[in-house]
């Protein structure tokens, strides 16, 4: 039996969603929603769009346990007055758990359970920001 699909759902809140010409910074949150294999530890790349010219960050951004993640980008170097599509996105991932032994003791007929592997999805998520 192959590795199990899951499917990983990405959140994007991004503070300001103006950016104003004094504006150097823009801070991000969100979460990839996942099962536990595949929502810890996962990385995070970002992107601007604008108007079809994307524009790839160097910053990325490591799921804790939750899912939670959190960075700080520099803001889009588009000119306004524009509207810049801020992207999200967590890459593939295949994860495997430990077999988990099956009762106390060393008896006989009880068997180690088996590793089980995931495929964790690749996911995006956008939002778009105003710049003047």
């Amino acid at each position: 039996k192959g590795p199990t699909d899951v499917v990983s759902t990405v959140t994007l809140v991004a503070s300001p969603t103006t950016i104003e010409p004094t504006t150097t910074t823009v801070a991000v949150s969100g979460n990839v929603k996942a099962n536990s294999s595949c929502r810890k530890n996962r990385t995070v790349s970002f992107s601007y769009d604008a108007s079809g010219v994307i524009t790839v960050l160097t910053e990325t951004a490591v799921t804790k346990p939750n899912g939670d993640y959190s960075v700080t980008l520099p803001k889009p170097t588009t000119t306004g007055p524009a509207t810049v599509t801020l992207i999200a996105t967590v890459e593939e991932a295949v994860r495997k758990t430990k077999g988990e032994s099956k009762g106390k003791g060393k008896k006989k007929g009880h068997k180690k359970g088996k590793a089980k592997k995931f495929n964790c999805l690749e996911g995006t998520a956008q939002t778009a920001l105003t710049v003047n």
